[in-house]
């Protein structure tokens, strides 16, 4: 299970300058291509399922952020994972799976440009509205959960080694570590506003997982990311991993089944500023491998909540080496001339932009030449004014020589 949300850095900051100039930029372009870029970033920014395309006013989610985010805007446009990621998200387009494919070009092309843009866009400036909870992962009722639950017996290393939720659930290489700490008073308040002296404690994890190569399509990196989850106090079976800064997520874990120094069956659901009511399920295992003779007890665990063994992926955790760098080097510079370099430039929203950009700089060659007729009529019109004026002074001199030498009487 990946972290349910995009994991990126912080991005150099922008002059002012350039800000100013992608904003005259952008304030040319169509309606149609100002919504379908930002409609095409946003959904393809690791967003936890953002909005369908055909459930938003594209135009107006444009509007709203060429407005509200020029800058962030810009800095995704001149990335170069970010305009991978554009021309990603156009081969998702009317697919069945369309969703969980630009969430995985979210997960492929992720870069602190889409970050920040993301930030901007859906949780400081609200330009895509929230999607709402449809009820597809509801909470668990008492009876599927566990009666106890001792969050110390759930330390050190664990794999996840199944996964049902093929956007967030199925990775190679799950390999996360956990700790517990006992709850400090001070801390209390993090699961949920509950009394500070009644919380158990935290667990603490340092996750790990895979993902196929940005560049090359065939290599892995590996993503990183740390959670915290505070138990409830008064059951067991739930942990919170609440107040977070990033889009405001949170998710809550439900625990199913657990044999100890075996497997934790988990259950989630959780809320971002994108969607409410995400979720999926997982299995940990203390080996790689998760062994077979447990998935009868993992599938009646699973039917509790509407799920069935069946549904489950299996993960690779065999965690193999990474190829050796010429090979990488290779495959990625095969990638970069066949697959990425073809797609952006054929991409339809890519030729849009380029069609506005070339208006725009129309416009500015039409205002240049405008400009310059303009000088050349005014130094016409001075010189003229000039030759006026000189030969207005050269009468007034003449009159005025005639008449000292009286020449201008009669």
């Amino acid at each position: 299970m990946r972290l349910h949300l995009p994991s990126f850095g912080t991005p150099a900051a922008s002059s002012a300058a350039s800000s100013s100039s992608s904003a005259a930029g952008f304030a040319g372009a169509s309606t149609a291509a100002r919504g379908a870029l930002a409609a095409l970033l946003v959904f393809g920014s690791s967003v936890t399922n953002a909005p369908s395309a055909q459930a938003l006013d594209a135009a107006a989610v444009g509007t709203c952020v060429v407005t509200q985010c020029t800058a962030p805007l810009a800095r995704c446009i001149v990335d170069g994972s970010c305009l991978a990621n554009l021309a990603c998200i156009q081969t998702c387009n009317n697919r069945p799976d369309e969703g969980d494919c630009q969430i995985k070009c979210g997960d492929d092309f992720s870069s602190p440009a889409v970050d920040q843009f993301t930030k901007c866009a859906v949780t400081a400036k609200d330009c895509v509205p929230q999607r709402t909870d449809d009820g597809s992962w509801p909470v668990p009722i008492g009876d599927a959960l566990v009666k106890s639950f001792d969050p110390s017996t759930f330390t050190g290393p664990w794999y996840i080694s199944a996964g049902l939720n093929k956007a967030f659930d199925v990775f190679d290489c799950q390999l996360h570590k956990f700790e517990f700490q006992k709850a400090a008073p001070a801390k209390a308040i993090k699961a949920g506003g509950q009394p500070q002296e009644t919380l158990p404690g935290k667990l603490v994890g340092d996750l790990q997982w895979r993902v196929k190569d940005p560049v090359a399509g065939t290599n892995f990196v590996t993503r990183k990311a740390v959670q915290e989850f505070w138990q409830d106090a008064k059951n067991p079976a739930i942990l919170y991993n609440h107040d977070n800064d990033f889009l405001h997520y949170e998710d809550d874990w439900y625990i199913l089944a657990q044999k100890e120094n075996a497997y934790v069956a988990v259950y989630y659901r959780g809320n971002n500023d994108a969607w409410d009511g995400y979720g999926g399920a997982v299995v940990y295992s203390k080996d790689p491998v998760l062994n077979p003779k447990y998935f009868p007890e993992l599938d009646a665990a699973f039917q509790k909540v509407g799920h069935s063994w069946s549904e489950f992926q299996l993960t690779d955790n065999t965690c193999k080496a990474r190829e050796t760098k010429l090979k990488e080097f290779e495959e990625d510079f095969v990638f970069v001339e066949t697959r990425v370099a073809g797609s952006i430039t054929s991409s339809p929203l890519i030729q849009e932009i380029e069609k506005e950009l070339i208006a725009v700089e129309r416009e500015i060659e039409k205002d240049i030449k405008l400009v310059e007729t303009e000088v050349v009529k005014d130094v016409v019109g001075i010189e003229k004014e000039i030759e006026k004026d000189v030969v207005a002074v050269e009468q007034e001199i003449e009159k005025d020589v005639k008449s000292l030498f009286g020449f201008g009487k009669k």
